[in-house]
């Protein structure tokens, strides 16, 4: 989001940015205008998502929130919460980076330049942080969300209101001394990972 590449193309006619440290400038934003209209009325909240979420009143409840700040547990499972409670009766949240493909890009960090700097074994420039414990936390925690992930682009969580497929039964502690070894032998059943192309036929269940 920070840049705008996935933000500025999307046609909605209420459209919502959050974060607090945005990347593209105000010549950026006028030309995207101008290549689509709908972001006209586009709001932009240069604050944290918590900030947001406390602070900021909507008419409209979302029907589509796209999580992807930081990359950590702790905070994912808060903008998750804070979603739910600001969501559409039938909306959806999609949380990113809930798939990742190597033990050192599930390194919990700070922020990807903490990441960076750390100098970990087997970087490779990709980072999701921990952010996968937030789907085994939900699949825990709550029996009334649809949960599910696909697989593509570092794994893309699906979240919505209604009767899970199945639930998991982990504690906290399971899920926050659960180890990357742990998580990958079993990532399948733990992220109800599906192919990619299942979201058709989630799409027809909405």
């Amino acid at each position: 989001m920070r840049c705008g590449a996935n933000f500025f193309p999307i046609k909605a006619r209420q459209k919502i940015a959050v974060d607090p440290h945005f990347e593209f400038t105000r010549g950026e934003r006028v030309k995207w205008t101008f290549n689509n209209l709908s972001n006209i009325t586009a709001k932009y909240y240069t604050i944290s998502s918590e900030s947001y979420f406390a602070n900021t009143k909507n008419a409209y409840p979302p029907d589509v929130v796209f999580i992807d700040g930081l990359h950590t547990y702790q905070q994912t499972v808060r903008d998750v919460n804070n979603s739910l409670s600001n969501l559409n009766e039938h909306g959806v949240i999609v949380l990113h980076d809930c798939n990742p493909p190597h033990e050192t890009a599930a390194y919990p960090a700070d922020s990807y330049d903490h990441a960076a700097s750390l100098n970990l074994p087997g970087w490779t420039g990709e980072w999701c942080g921990d952010v996968w414990k937030t789907i085994l936390h939900m699949r825990s925690s709550r029996n009334d969300l649809r949960i599910f992930v696909l697989n593509c682009d570092y794994g893309l969580g699906i979240i919505t209101r209604g009767e899970p497929e199945n639930c998991l039964t982990l504690s906290e502690h399971d899920i926050a001394t659960m180890t990357y070894d742990e998580f990958s032998r079993n990532r399948k059943s733990l992220l109800n990972l599906k192919d990619k192309n299942y979201i058709f036929n989630f799409l027809q269940t909405i």
